[in-house]
C-alpha cells in the first residue's frame, strides 16, 4: 500500500509556508499589535481550515469513520472559538481577555472529542464492535473526565472566583487531559497495522509538540513572560499546522478496515473495567466533598449536587448498556440454538446416509451372492421343462419353481437398486403422471372400502430430472401405507396435493389414519410398526435414498386432527436441461 500520508505535496509545502511566514513575523516583528495580530489570526486561520477539512472528510466517509472524522472535527471546532476569543479581545477590542470567560471550560472540553474519536476503534469492523463495549464506555470515561473537570476547576472558576488556585488546578488538569490523549493515541498505534497507524502516528507527534508547547506557554504566563505573538507560540502554530495537514491529507487515506488482535481485545477489556472503575469512584468524591472538604458552604453543596447529577447520568449510561447487552446476549443464545437444531438435524441425515450406505454395501454382496445360485436354478429348471419324460405335475412344478427363481431374480435386482450398484437412466420425468399411475394402482385394493382419494395436482408444472421407474417406487410405496393405515382404522381419506415452490416440485400425501409412532424413525433401515413377518423396514429406507439420489428431501410428520404426513421435495430441472432435450426429441 503506498505512503500516502507521508509524502510531501503542495498542502505542505504551503502549511509550512505558514509556519515559517509566522516564526519569522514572532522573531523580527517587535512586542506590539503587529505581533498581537500575527500571533492571533494565523492559529484561528489554521485551526478553521483544519475544522473545515475534518467536517468534509466526515461527510466523505461512512459509520464509525464518519463520527471518527466528526468527533476530530468538533474538537478543532472548540479549539477554534477559543482561539476567535483571544482574537476577537486582543485585535479588534484591542485589550487583555480576562483572567477567566466562559471559553475556558470550551478549551478544556476540546481534547475530550479527540480521545472519544480514538476510543471508538473506528479501524474495526461492524461486526467485530459492540455498542455496549466501545462506545458507551467511551461515553461513560468522557462523561467521568467532565465530572472531574467539573469538580476540581469550576467551583474556583464560576461559584466563588479564585485566581490564583483555579490557574493552578485548570493547568495541571489541562496538562493531564493532554498526557492522556498522547496515552490513547500511543496505544492505538500500538493495536493497529493499517493506513490508520500513519494516521494514529502524527496525530501523536502533534499531540505531544502541542502538550511540550502548552506547557511552556502556561509556565511562561505564570513568570510574567508571555505575550501574544512571542517565541512561545512559534511551536504553539507548528502543531495546529501538524494538525491541519493531518486533517487535509487524512481524508485521501485509504483507511481500510483491519481483524482485532489480542491487543485490541485488551484494550477493549481494559476500557470496560476502566468505566468501572470511574463509575463506583463517583461516592468518593460525594464522600470527600461532604466530609473532609473544608472550603466554603457554596463549594461544598455545589460538588455534592454535582456528584449527584453525574451518578444519575452516568447509572442512565450503565442501565443502557446492560440494556443492550442483554439484548446481544439473547440474540446470541437464539442463534446457537438454532445452530443447535441445525446440528441436530445435519447429524440425524449424517447417520441414515451411513446407515443406508453400510446397508447398500451389504445388499451388494448379498446380490451378488444370491445371483450365482439363481442363475444355475433358473438354467436347471428350464432344461427340465423340456424333458418330455416328466409329468405334467411333475412339469408344473419345474415352472413354479423357474417362476418363484425369476420373482427371486427381480427381487434380487431392487436390492441392487437400493444398494446403487445398479446402473439407472435418467430423463425428464413428468410427476403429475407418477403420482397419478401410482394412486391408479391402488384402485383395486379401495374397492368395497370406506377409502375416498383426493387428488389437487397443480397445472403445467416443469418437470424433473430423474429415473422415473424408481420414482414411481417411492410415490407406490407411501400410496400404500397410507391406504393400510386407512384399511386399519376402518376407512378416512387421503389427499394428494403436488405443487411447485421456488425451485422445487412438492409433493405432500395427507392422510387421516392411525398416523405414526415414531416418525423421526421411519426411514431408518429395518425400522417398521408391523408385527413380525408383516414387513422387514426397507420400504421407506429405499424410498429415502431414492429420494436423495435425486437431490431431493422425504420428511415425515403426525397431524394435530389425527394421520401423517409424507412429503417429497425434488428439484425442478434446469431449464436449459428441458430445452435441450426438448430440442433432441423434435
Amino acid at each position: 500500500m503506498r505512503n500516502v500520508l507521508l509524502k510531501p505535496n503542495s498542502t505542505f509545502w504551503l502549511l509550512s509556508g505558514v509556519a515559517m511566514f509566522h516564526t519569522a513575523a514572532t522573531l523580527i516583528l517587535p512586542k506590539g499589535y503587529a505581533t498581537t495580530v500575527v500571533g492571533d489570526v494565523v492559529p484561528l486561520a489554521i485551526c478553521g481550515v483544519a475544522c473545515v477539512a475534518m467536517m468534509r472528510n466526515g461527510r466523505r466517509a461512512e459509520g464509525v469513520v464518519r463520527a471518527f472524522w466528526w468527533l476530530l472535527a468538533l474538537g478543532c471546532l472548540l479549539w477554534f472559538v477559543n482561539q476567535g476569543m483571544w482574537t476577537w479581545y486582543e485585535v479588534l477590542l484591542g485589550k487583555e481577555p480576562p483572567d477567566s470567560t466562559f471559553v475556558d471550560p470550551i478549551l478544556f472540553l476540546h481534547a475530550v472529542p479527540f480521545i472519544a474519536a480514538v476510543g471508538l476503534l473506528p479501524q474495526l469492523p461492524t461486526e467485530s464492535r459492540k455498542l455496549y463495549f466501545s462506545t458507551f464506555n467511551t461515553v461513560i470515561l468522557t462523561a467521568c473526565w467532565l465530572f472531574a473537570y467539573a469538580f476540581v476547576v469550576v467551583p474556583d472558576e464560576f461559584v466563588i472566583f479564585n485566581s490564583a488556585r483555579y490557574n493552578t488546578t485548570f493547568n495541571a488538569l489541562y496538562l493531564i487531559e493532554n498526557v492522556l490523549l498522547i496515552v490513547v493515541l500511543a496505544l492505538a498505534i500500538l493495536v493497529t497495522r493499517t493506513q490508520w497507524r500513519k494516521l494514529y502516528l502524527h496525530l501523536f507527534w502533534a499531540a505531544c509538540l502541542y502538550t511540550i508547547s502548552s506547557f511552556w506557554l502556561n509556565e511562561a504566563i505564570g513568570r510574567g513572560e508571555y505575550y501574544t505573538g512571542s517565541r512561545y507560540d512559534i511551536p504553539y502554530v507548528v502543531a495546529f499546522c501538524w494538525i491541519a495537514w493531518i486533517a487535509i491529507r487524512g481524508g485521501e487515506l485509504p483507511l481500510a478496515t483491519e481483524a482485532p488482535d489480542s491487543r485490541t481485545l485488551l484494550w477493549i477489556e481494559s476500557s470496560h473495567y476502566l468505566a468501572m472503575l470511574a463509575v463506583v469512584s463517583l461516592p468518593l468524591f460525594g464522600g470527600w466533598a461532604l466530609l473532609w472538604d473544608h472550603s466554603a458552604p457554596e463549594l461544598q453543596h455545589f460538588r455534592l449536587g454535582l456528584t449527584l447529577v453525574f451518578m444519575v447520568i452516568l447509572g442512565v449510561c450503565v442501565f443502557i448498556k446492560q440494556h443492550f447487552l442483554n439484548r446481544a446476549l439473547l440474540a446470541m443464545v437464539e442463534v446457537e440454538q438454532r445452530n443447535v437444531i441445525y446440528l441436530k438435524r445435519l447429524q440425524d441425515k449424517l447417520v441414515q446416509k451411513e446407515k443406508l450406505a453400510s446397508l447398500g454395501q451389504l445388499v451388494a454382496g448379498a446380490a451378488h451372492g444370491i445371483n450365482n445360485p439363481l442363475t444355475a436354478i433358473l438354467g436347471f429348471s428350464e432344461l427340465l421343462s423340456l424333458d418330455t419324460s416328466l409329468s405334467e405335475s411333475a412339469r408344473q412344478s419345474v415352472q413354479k419353481i423357474g417362476q418363484q427363481a425369476r420373482r427371486t431374480s427381480s427381487l434380487v435386482a431392487d436390492l441392487q437398486n437400493f444398494s446403487r450398484t445398479a446402473t439407472s437412466d435418467r430423463t425428464l420425468v413428468d410427476v403429475a403422471s407418477l403420482v397419478q399411475r401410482a394412486e391408479q394402482l391402488q384402485a383395486v385394493a379401495l374397492e368395497g372400502k370406506d377409502i375416498r382419494v383426493e387428488m389437487d395436482l397443480e397445472p403445467d408444472l416443469p418437470r424433473i430430472w430423474g429415473n422415473a421407474n424408481r420414482l414411481f417406487q417411492v410415490f407406490t410405496h407411501i400410496v400404500e401405507n397410507a391406504i393400510e393405515s386407512l384399511r386399519d382404522k376402518g376407512g378416512g381419506s387421503l389427499y394428494v396435493r403436488l405443487r411447485r415452490s421456488d425451485r422445487e416440485l412438492v409433493v405432500d400425501f395427507i392422510d387421516s389414519g392411525t398416523g405414526i409412532r415414531e416418525p423421526d424413525r421411519v426411514f431408518d433401515p429395518f425400522y417398521t410398526t408391523k408385527p413380525v413377518g408383516g414387513g422387514t423396514g426397507l420400504g421407506l429406507s429405499a424410498c429415502y435414498g431414492i429420494v436423495q439420489e435425486h437431490g431431493g428431501e422425504i420428511s415425515c410428520s403426525n397431524r394435530e386432527k389425527g394421520g401423517a404426513v409424507f412429503t417429497v421435495r425434488l428439484p425442478i430441472a434446469a431449464e436449459r436441461v428441458q430445452a435441450a432435450v426438448g430440442n433432441v426429441s423434435g
